[in-house]
């Protein structure tokens, strides 16, 4: 059993370690290396892998959370509990969000399909479905993390 909360954990981090990337320091960076000539580079080289990594380990992320839910229910704290399904729900929809409107807007940006106002448009839809997942990572760390530790106690 172990191994499915290993294997949830790691891609859960990579997850969330792409995320915060993406929202920390690429949207920051993104103006001065446009104005410097390497958005372009950046764009087609390194953007399409690490939008690789970052949707399938949301994927991963979801399916080896339910594997181990599934597995561990009656036999590890805190699961089945009120506060792990939250923590759950929150994963899903942040999961929701990389395949159905993160990747399909991304991968019209990166091919070059769009101009002009639906290029903005995409651009802003990527960008704030990204924010929505930052900001709703962290309710969804504390639910997983209190699930298994005790619960809420204030």
């Amino acid at each position: 059993m172990w191994i499915f909360e290993f294997a949830h954990v790691l891609v859960g981090i990579l997850w969330i370690g792409i995320l915060y990337f993406f929202n920390l320091i690429q949207v920051q960076s993104m103006p001065k290396m446009t104005e410097e000539g390497a958005a372009k580079a950046y764009t087609q080289i390194i953007l399409p892998k690490a939008l690789f990594y970052f949707r399938h380990a949301a994927l991963w992320t979801v399916i080896t959370g339910i594997v181990y839910y599934m597995v561990g229910r009656g036999t590890v704290q805190g699961i089945p509990s009120g506060t792990i399904m939250v923590g759950m729900l929150l994963g899903i929809i942040m999961a929701f969000n990389v395949w159905v409107i993160i990747w399909p807007n991304q991968k019209k940006i990166i091919a070059g399909e769009l101009e002009g106002d639906a290029l903005a448009k995409a651009k802003r839809t990527a960008f704030l479905a990204s924010r929505t997942n930052a900001w709703l990572s962290l309710p969804m760390l504390v639910c997983m993390i209190a699930a298994n530790h005790g619960g809420f106690s204030f």
